[in-house]
Formats: structure tokens, sequence, C-alpha cells
């Protein structure tokens, strides 16, 4: 199965930058004023020099997808997970599955976090539910395992310079950072957790990203955004929530869906944090009370590296293409050229525009360029 769709835009190639407050030389980056209900910004990808390249998965019996919660993005494949891992060809074309859910030594139960080691040629899954690290070939032969540690609920990882970096879920203002020598099997613990959850919503994530051959960790009850240097924690930039972080008491709940503390503003949630060398694309959720609400309030934030601005309710349309626009609803991946990003699109969103796709065909996949 070959690309579907293929749109050129204008070419823009410029350099980044970042706002610099003079707080310590470290650029800072504001995502600025939430309201209650949305008040969106159309940004056009034709004004923002973007090609758009959409490719539809291959639909079979050994490969059918619902919601594609993770996209690993390869020279020349890809990998997804839904319940399952599996490889796909960049023209869409079904290769293998990778591993099978189970209990056993070589199956996972919940693969929460995957990536891949271009050198290594290994591709790590993080099982979450079974306690483990799985590593395999890029034929999608399982090569080994280990037990993570205990007493941590780490669901992120991250490889750089032959160390593993374990994150956790933990809501606190210094999240569990660990470092793992996978050679001698030693553990360092960068950073811990200065408090643990007692009764209270989730709101913090820890995202792990990697940018311009360096690895940055921002958490969300931490406005810094660090660089990882062997055992280090560098300080790298400032990424401000302002007053739509929430404080401690207003997660901790009481009873009728009321917290500790009144929520007296909208407050976000981070879902996503993707850094690419032109734009940092945030997800979030706005919640304005604890109340129980037939949908959640999705919404994008866009901050433009070159001009220094923050769209912190950001609509990205295309003017030519309605379809292509990204939809708060559709979940957004890194690519591996740090120049894109990738969405995914149900198919039945998209059947008006290609004849051949069935609703219940596979998702697909888009790729937005920022040349």
């Amino acid at each position: 199965m070959k690309t579907i769709y293929c749109l050129a835009l204008a070419l823009c190639c410029v350099a980044c930058t970042t706002q610099n407050n003079g707080k310590g030389n470290l650029p800072e980056i504001e995502l600025g004023e939430i309201k209650a209900n949305a008040v969106q910004e159309e940004l056009a990808w034709e004004d923002m020099g973007v090609r758009i390249q959409a490719t539809c998965l291959e639909t079979n019996d050994s490969c059918l997808l619902n919601n594609i919660s993770q996209l690993v993005d390869m020279d020349y494949l890809w990998i997804v997970a839904d319940r399952q891992i599996y490889q796909f060809g960049k023209d869409g074309t079904f290769i293998r599955r990778i591993g099978q859910k189970g209990q056993g030594p070589q199956e996972y139960i919940a693969p929460e976090h995957i990536l891949v080691d271009g050198r290594q040629k290994r591709i790590y899954v993080l099982d979450y539910l079974g306690r483990k690290v799985m590593t395999f070939d890029y034929e999608g032969r399982f090569a080994d395992s280990w037990a993570l540690p205990e007493d941590y609920s780490l669901n992120r990882m991250a490889l750089h310079e032959g160390r593993l970096y374990y994150t956790s879920y933990a809501n606190s203002v210094a999240p569990d950072l660990l470092a793992y020598d996978k050679e001698t099997g030693g553990m360092d613990t960068l950073s811990f957790r200065d408090r643990t959850m007692g009764q209270e919503a989730y709101a913090g994530q820890t995202f792990v990203y990697r940018l311009q051959h360096k690895t940055y960790l921002y958490h969300y009850f931490n406005d810094t955004v660090y660089s990882i240097s062997g055992k280090e924690l560098i300080p790298a930039y400032l990424f401000r929530l302002g007053g739509s972080k929430f404080s401690y008491p207003q997660l901790t709940l009481m009873g009728d869906y009321t917290s500790e503390e009144t929520i007296d503003r909208p407050k976000v949630q981070l879902t996503n944090f993707i850094d690419t060398r032109k734009y940092l694309f945030i997800s979030y959720t706005v919640i304005n009370s604890w109340q129980p609400t037939p949908k959640p309030d999705k919404r994008f934030a866009v901050y433009d590296k070159e001009s220094g601005k923050m769209h912190p309710d950001a609509l990205p349309t295309s003017r030519k293409e309605p379809l292509f626009g990204l939809a708060p609803e559709d979940p957004i991946f890194a690519s591996a050229d740090e120049c894109s990003i990738y969405a995914i699109k149900q198919a039945d969103k998209l059947v008006p525009a290609f004849s051949h796709l069935a609703e219940d065909s596979n998702p697909v996949i888009v790729k937005y360029t920022f040349d």
C-alpha cells in the first residue's frame, strides 16, 4: 500500500530560538492564560510552511487496530502499539507483530512505553503491569528481559549514552529518575520524589524526549526542563504553567467531587509535550472542577521558537484540505527527524477524501513536516 496523500506547502527554513528572561540565564516559555471555554486561534499549516503526508496502515486479520497509543518513528518503518505491538513499513504495509500479550517470561501484559536503540538494533518494551523491560531485535525476535525495581511506578524510559533512564508516574515535585546500567545491572537514583500521592486526583506527568542529540526531562510540578548528562540533571530552559497549574490542595479530593482548595480558575493536565526544532506542541485537558463531564475539554498549545510567541489555545488547520487539521482529540507523536510531528486519524474521518478507505479500516498516520 503506497503513501496516499502528499500536500506540499511553502518552504520556510529558519533557526529556532526561545525567549530569555534573564533569570539565571535560562530561556523561558510560558503557557499563557487559559480560558474556561475554548477560544481557539486558528493556525493554518500553509502559513507555517508545512508539508503533509498521510499513509493508511494496511488492514488485515493479523493487525486490526483500534486506538494507537504509541508510535515509534524509525528510518524505514514504524512501530505502533494498540494492545499489542506491530511493525509497519513507511508505505503502510504490515510487516509483523512483535511479541504477544500474556504473562509468560517472553510476553507482555501492558506495553506502556517503547523505544529503539539504533546502534544495538534493539527494541525496548516497558511492561508496566508485568514489572519488567523486554528487548526484541529488529525482526521482532525476543532477546532478553529484566525486572523493574520494586516500589516504583515506572512508566517511561529513555536511552542516553549507554544508560537506560526510568521515570515514574509519581505525582511529586521531584519525579523519580533512575539510571540503569545494562552491562552491570547497577542502578543509580538521580532524583527521588519528595512526597507520595495521598487521596489525590492524578495530574502530574513526566515527559522525556530527544532533541538535537540530547535527552530532556520535564515534569508537571517543576518549571524547569532538564537535560540529562550521565548522572546529572542540567537546567536547560523554563516552561511555566503559571496559574493554570494545580496546587496540591486542589488535587486533594474531599468527597462529592470537591477538593480541599477550590479550583478558582481553569487548570490544565498535560497529556503530551513534543519539542521539535521549530515548534513546541503541548496537548492538554482543561479542568474547571472535578464534577464528571460528558466529554474531556482537550486542546493544543503551540509555541513558535522563531517568533517567541505562544498560542495557548491553538487550532492547527488547513485552508486547502480541512480534513488534515489537527482536532484536539487526535493523538500526536514525535518524529525521528525532529522537524515533524505525527498525528493519528481514524479512517472514518477520512472516508470522504479517500474512497478506498472503509470506516473500519486501520487508522491513518499523518506526518506534518516544518521545513
